[in-house]
């Protein structure tokens, strides 16, 4: 285990301080906005436009990560986001609290380079399980905080978001502070003129450009992120307001359920750490598929809370896998000085397919919550079709 040293190490440890002040907020993320007057629609568009502004950020990061280097671009796009909590906290309505999402969502402009700083510093062999498993041990906060941001949420209202934001903003500079300190550049970093970057970046805007060099299969993987996320809408945005207004329950229920989800889910990803590797990756990938399709499948069919838990774990390792594979595929298939670009070209994938998510899936579950997770299985089984086809044209050894 001597590759969880170095880099991997540090983004584990950022990435679990970050989930702190992620599991006081981002389950109630919708309920904030509901309270402060803004209906369903108006929370899809949200997080339609948030999604928009980050896949325009995320294309020329990755054009960033390659020319002016992993670490800079992490630090200055962490420091960045350390400014929003401050400003979530101030928020007076939903208008300006959309306003600060989007321009949150933009300044993640560096997540290319924490996908490539992980894919450059992880062995190949370890690529499946190690983006698993970063992307499951600093859950562990998630195991406890939720609950505590719904008793907040139900004996402050407002004042107890304001309150989770603050201390949101104390841990986000905390982490600005360690990578600063402890990350390491994994890449040469050679002059490049800022004005050849910039028109790098604009450039970039056309995320199609290149996108006909990839391989089949990972051009597969990264349209497959735009489905996913599409898919994922219902669960992701609505998933509190379907618990709260649907089931019954009360926030701090749902933070309850959060953190039971969130137990389960580590089990199963330090589980599945040491194999996810071993299977092939279109095996792998359509395993993930069709365990998050259906569990939405039964949460439009069934309305239970016992339904409603099982089906939320069984999305979210789903989607957790799926993700995993798709980032494995890319490092397994894309040269190093080509994994930036080709990373923020799949980061656009999955935020457009938040964006066009976002819209239908605020409309479609205004109009019935159930058919919104029933339409989001069937695109799921639909885009496996392509798995099972190419499964059987590949040669098995």
């Amino acid at each position: 285990m001597s590759w969880l040293r170095g880099n991997v190490g540090v983004m584990i440890v950022s990435w679990f301080l970050f989930a702190i002040s992620n599991a006081l907020t981002f389950p109630y993320l919708s309920k904030y906005m509901q309270l402060m007057g803004a209906s369903d629609v108006d929370i899809g568009v949200a997080a339609s436009l948030s999604s928009l502004a980050n896949m325009l950020a995320v294309l020329p990061g990755g054009v960033l990560t390659d020319a002016i280097g992993r670490r800079r671009s992490i630090i200055i796009g962490t420091w960045g986001i350390t400014l929003t909590q401050f400003l979530y906290m101030l928020a007076p309505n939903w208008w300006i609290f959309m306003a600060v999402y989007i321009v949150d969502s933009a300044l993640h402009f560096y997540q290319p380079a924490l996908a490539a700083v992980l894919l450059d510093s992880l062995p190949p062999e370890r690529r499946g399980g190690g983006m698993m498993l970063t992307a499951v041990l600093p859950q562990i906060p998630w195991l406890f905080l939720p609950p505590i941001g719904g008793y907040l949420l139900d004996r402050f209202g407002l004042l107890g978001m304001r309150l989770s934001f603050m201390i949101s903003g104390v841990i986000s500079a905390s982490v600005a502070l360690f990578r600063m300190r402890a990350l390491r550049e994994t890449i040469e970093v050679r002059r490049v003129e800022p004005r050849k970057i910039v028109a790098m970046s604009v450039e970039s805007l056309e995320f199609w450009r290149g996108f006909g060099e990839l391989d089949a299969f990972v051009k597969y993987a990264v349209v497959m992120g735009l489905i996913s996320n599409f898919a994922a809408v219902p669960a992701q945005r609505f998933g509190v307001l379907y618990a709260t207004e649907v089931l019954g329950l009360d926030n701090t229920l749902w933070g309850v359920l959060q953190s039971a989800l969130a137990a389960v889910a580590i089990v199963l990803g330090v589980v599945l750490t040491p194999v996810i590797d071993k299977a092939p990756r279109d095996a792998a990938l359509l395993a993930g598929t069709a365990l998050s399709a259906v569990g939405f499948f039964a949460v439009g069919l069934w309305r239970s809370v016992a339904v409603f838990a099982v089906a939320l774990l069984m999305i979210n390792v789903g989607l957790e896998v799926m993700t995993a594979i798709r980032r494995a595929v890319i490092g397994d298939r894309v040269k190093p000085n080509s994994r930036g670009r080709v990373m923020g070209q799949s980061l656009a994938f999955e935020y457009m397919g938040v964006v066009f998510g976002g819209f239908a899936g605020g409309l479609l579950y205004s109009l019935s919550p159930p058919l919104s997770f029933l339409a989001s299985s069937v695109l799921l089984f639909a885009s496996s079709s392509y798995l099972l086809l190419y499964i059987a044209r590949s040669p098995r050894t």
